[in-house]
């Protein structure tokens, strides 16, 4: 577009220097005067043909724009907003393999099992190379913590030079803390560290190992320096944020979680942590009305809506504390705190049978859950038991976080690839999503060819 506007520049010059020649001024005066008719038809043309040649040629120049913007917000730790470049990369129809791969990479920072298959998907549909969709794949079973079938090919993704070594690092790292593997993922990180001194995510992911061993200060620290480095990323806001709440630093947190509220992918961990801060200070009030405010961006979100049910049983609205509550029970049925309110409010509410009902399925959480501490007290203390991280796994996959139950499961896969009871069990656990989707299919299938 610089040269048309050369172009049209030089016209302009060349129209106000045409000299006058002989004859009559009136002759003279209809040579420029054709002149001025003349250019402008010419100024057309020339747009017209810019405009024709940057369609043909839309695929060379208009998809990279996009694909440095995509990286760079990448590199701030928003793959939300990696992704809305990526689809301006196509709106010009320019359907291009280097953009299905990258839309890969940010699927996987977001970490939506579905959509990282269907950028996959993509990317074999516009005939990505075999060996950039195994790599692809290998990265995705890394960072589900499928190290069985992901950890031998470490070494081999990080000497590939037509790779990105921290993308690379980021999916094991994620993959080992999946696992409770804190010595793999401490290497990592420290490489990472080595190689990309100003990236925030080794020191984020540093906090979040050392807030999972105890190590508070030097979580807080790691926190606060990743802060430093990409202010706008809001997961270690929030995560410093709950663990000054843990620290009995509500004040603090505050303000921190008020920073994160408006961000909705996150809106609704931020609101119960604002609330359970604010009712520490005294205002419980104003914790309802933020949960009751935030309610519309995370209907769904089990942890708020348990909050909610908590405050409105502590304050004698039992009809609407069931109600929330029976509907983040239905989003996250191993909820056993959540039972144990309900059961309280149906006791309130003169429902006896359906309170027996409910506290009888509290006891047997509290049975489970009992178990499991203990289990995993023994896996502390040997952690190659095979049966012990079974058991485990079976119990998670029906008492906990199912994903917890899947990775532990994955886990005792890591020692022994052939255990069927574990294939067994995942083939089951899959075969039960409602509804079926693609991925899950596919690891049923995985699953249950081994389990025979």
């Amino acid at each position: 577009m610089t040269e048309a506007a050369n172009v049209t520049r030089n016209l302009a010059v060349a129209e106000t220097s045409v000299p006058e020649t002989s004859g009559s001024s009136s002759a003279v005066s209809g040579n420029r005067s054709g002149v001025r008719h003349r250019w402008p038809g010419r100024r057309v043309f020339i747009g017209l043909a810019i405009c024709i040649l940057a369609i043909f040629s839309r695929n060379s120049w208009w998809p990279p724009v996009f694909h440095h913007m995509a990286l760079r917000s990448l590199s701030a730790q928003q793959p939300q907003k990696a992704l809305r470049w990526l689809d301006r990369a196509e709106w010009m129809g320019a359907q291009r393999v280097d953009t299905a791969l990258l839309r890969c990479r940010a699927s996987r920072r977001i970490g939506d099992p579905d959509q990282i298959q269907a950028a996959i998907a993509e990317a074999v549909a516009r005939g990505a190379e075999p060996r950039l969709i195994e790599r692809e794949q290998l990265l995705f079973q890394a960072q589900s913590g499928e190290m069985s079938r992901a950890g031998p090919y470490l070494s081999q993704l990080l000497t590939d030079t037509s790779g990105d070594n921290l993308d690379v690092c980021a999916s094991f790292v994620i993959g080992y803390l999946r696992n409770q593997r804190y010595r793999e993922a401490g290497t990592l990180v420290d490489a990472l560290m080595k190689d990309a001194p100003e990236d925030p995510f080794p020191w984020y992911v540093r906090g979040r190992v050392s807030a999972l061993q105890q190590l508070l200060p030097k979580a807080e620290a790691d926190y606060r320096e990743a802060i430093r480095r990409s202010p706008q990323w809001m997961d270690p806001i929030i995560s410093l944020a709950e663990l000054l709440a843990e620290t009995h630093r509500q004040r603090e947190a505050i303000d921190l979680f008020k920073q994160v509220l408006p961000e909705p992918a996150l809106a609704g961990r931020a609101a119960v942590g604002l609330a359970e801060c604010l009712k520490a200070t005294g205002t419980p009030q104003k914790a309802r009305e933020v949960l009751l405010q935030t309610l519309p961006l995370a209907e769904n979100d089990p942890s708020l809506l348990i909050s909610l049910g908590r405050i409105e049983f502590e304050e004698s609205r039992f009809s609407e504390a069931a109600s929330v509550l029976s509907k983040a029970l239905t989003a996250r049925p191993w909820a056993d705190d959540a039972f144990f309110i309900l059961a309280q409010c149906q006791r309130q509410m003169g429902l006896e049978k359906e309170a027996t009902k409910t506290f009888e399925k509290v006891e047997e959480f509290r049975k489970a859950l009992a178990e499991l501490r203990q289990l995993e007290d023994q896996i502390s203390a040997n952690p190659t038991d095979e049966a012990i991280r079974l058991r485990s796994g079976e119990l998670m996959l029906k008492y906990r976080d199912p994903q917890d139950g899947v990775v532990e499961l994955q886990s005792v896969l890591d020692l022994n690839p052939g255990c069927r009871e574990a294939h067994a069990l995942l083939a089951d656990y899959f075969s039960r999503g409602e509804p079926m989707t693609d991925s899950a299919r596919k690891q049923m299938e995985y699953h249950r060819q081994r389990a025979r």
